[in-house]
């Protein structure tokens, strides 16, 4: 099982993007589009969403990271790097400060214009594309030893 998770480990890197393209992508802003649910609501459910996505983002880094070390390739793989330093700052830097933000809206608080959703965007789809770019590289790999 140990071989199969090294040699196959970009299995999560592609559950990982698909939960990040249905989510960010997809979920958040559809939400927005019924009649039925209000901006509080959205912003609501989207807290609960954003929470839980980060959670399974950090431990899925930590598996491929983990199975990156096994594999003796961590210092030459730049692109973990990359997710890495992505998955700290939204966790560390923009999340808390959108978690806050949001539970403003929710409570009906004046809320100031900020770009900070806009850089977690612009973070998510630079993710995505590390998280594609890390597939296809893993997938050569294994089609090469094969």
């Amino acid at each position: 099982m140990w071989d199969f998770l090294k040699t196959h480990k970009y299995i999560f890197t592609l559950i990982w993007v698909g939960m990040v393209l249905a989510i960010s992508f997809m979920e958040a802003p559809l939400k927005f589009q019924s009649e039925l649910v209000d901006t509080r609501v959205g912003v609501s459910i989207g807290r609960i969403i954003f929470t839980v996505l980060n959670r399974i983002e950090i431990t899925f880094l930590v598996i491929f990271t983990i199975l990156t070390l096994v594999s003796r390739n961590f210092k030459r793989n730049y692109l973990l790097h990359i997710l890495l330093g992505i998955i700290l700052i939204q966790t560390f830097i923009l999340l808390p400060v959108l978690d806050d933000r949001a539970l403003r809206i929710v409570q009906q608080q004046p809320v100031e214009d900020s770009i900070l959703h806009f850089n977690y965007v612009l973070l998510e789809i630079i993710k995505v594309v590390v998280l594609l770019w890390i597939s296809v590289y893993e997938i050569k790999k294994q089609a090469n030893r094969s």
